[in-house]
């Protein structure tokens, strides 16, 4: 978004310049003059520019988040209303899930099985899916340790391990 120019309206720090009051069809000046062409023009144009990069804005936005998401901010009106939600959303978010996330690992259980066989299909599925769901907590920021990851395998077994 920086190299688009378009990091101040996701901040809320662009200017947003106005147009000349229009009073009886002419365009008039702070001092109450009438404005030129010249100066009508240059107006509309810096208006124009700052409206194309907050549309702009808008839409990296939009196109960079989830559809869940999108649609929750994209009736927002400025582009830095919508980045404040994505903060709030990722933020939040992301901190619950990983305990979420956390808490269902560590109640994973093993069942017993009379059939070594079957036990041993069960067990070997049983350890794949606690990595697995390690791993998947790993990449989301989660900081779980070797042990606590240890200690939670040592309670999903069975009670005669």
């Amino acid at each position: 978004m920086g190299a688009k120019g378009i990091w101040k309206h996701v901040e809320g720090t662009a200017y947003k310049p106005k147009q000349y009051n229009l009073v009886g069809g002419t365009y008039l000046l702070a001092d109450g003059t009438p404005a030129t062409e010249e100066q009508v023009e240059a107006k509309e144009a810096k208006v124009d520019e700052y409206d194309r990069c907050e549309y702009l804005a808008q839409h990296v936005i939009l196109s960079m988040t989830s559809p869940r998401l999108g649609t929750k901010i994209k009736n927002a009106s400025t582009a830095k209303d919508m980045w404040d939600e994505v903060k709030k959303d990722a933020m939040t978010k992301s901190t619950l899930y990983i305990i979420n996330a956390e808490d269902q690992l560590a109640n994973m259980r093993c069942t017993e099985s009379v059939d070594l066989k079957t036990h041993l299909t069960e067990i070997k599925a049983h350890f794949e899916l606690m990595a697995k769901r390690r791993n998947n907590l790993i990449s989301m920021g989660s900081t779980l340790s070797n042990t606590h990851f240890n200690t939670m395998i040592m309670t999903s077994l069975p009670p005669s391990y």
